[in-house]
């Protein structure tokens, strides 16, 4: 009788401990696949912010070392004034006038994906405190190129916007912003940030140009730990150090 109680509570305990096992099994691989589709909206949205915020603190520190040790940045300083722009031809876009719009288009595609973002908070996988501090490194890259007269804060989203073609999902390429850029009424809600890049070109508003690359570098870090794959900065800093503007 004992030996028979005995083997049916040991036959009990097996299978409770092969339903919890298989329980907790279950639980972890679903924790396991919600972690990797967490990852996964987490990078299709972020990503391509990532992306251009790497672009532009590259280039922006590039320019800043530039007028630091040298003076102004005469591959930038091509012209005088903004409306300038629009009486150029293709040539002059791909050729004397690359080094300054490519840089504006750089940044008129970062203020797209800016927008973009806070669009998309609302399909982000974020915990609530990396949610707020998010939307808190957005607002500071904001006001880091708005100080100092830079590029206003209302029409940032307007530039960034102008950029996005709406259908396709993508950015207008550097060939298609070029060409509009030609018509002065577009070109009229490009002109501080073109003019924001001139003076950082000159050397001017350097307190401006170390806000700005600070608060692009923490978004950055923090884009960087949300979708994993390394620090961008430092990996691009390493890989193009010697490659110019």
């Amino acid at each position: 009788m004992n030996a028979a109680v005995s083997a049916l509570a040991a036959a009990a305990t097996s299978v409770v401990v092969t339903v919890c096992s298989l329980f907790l099994s279950e639980r972890q691989q679903r924790r396991r696949e919600l972690r990797g589709e967490r990852h996964q909206l987490n990078a299709k949205y972020l990503n391509p912010l990532r992306l251009h915020l790497v672009e532009n603190h590259f280039r922006l520190s590039r320019i800043s070392n530039h007028t630091s040790a040298r003076g102004p940045d005469a591959t930038m300083l091509v012209i005088d004034d903004p409306a300038d722009v629009s009486a150029k031809d293709a040539a002059w876009f791909t050729g004397a006038g690359y080094a300054l719009m490519s840089s504006v288009y750089l940044t008129a595609c970062l203020f797209a994906h800016l927008k973009k973002v806070r669009e998309d908070f609302p399909y982000l996988r974020l915990s609530a405190t990396d949610d707020t501090r998010l939307a808190a490194l957005l607002l500071r890259v904001q006001r880091g190129f708005r100080y100092q007269e830079g590029v206003y804060y209302v029409t940032q989203p307007s530039i960034g916007e102008a950029v996005w073609v709406r259908g396709d999902e993508r950015l207008l390429t550097y060939r298609e912003f070029c060409e509009k850029l030609q018509d002065p009424a577009w070109r009229m809600w490009n002109d501080r940030l073109i003019m924001f890049h001139l003076e950082t070109a000159r050397g001017e508003k350097t307190e401006r140009t170390g806000r700005l690359l600070a608060a692009l570098a923490q978004l950055s870090e923090f884009l960087d730990d949300c979708v994993g794959g390394g620090k961008s900065i430092e990996s691009r800093v390493r890989a193009e150090s010697d490659v110019p503007l």
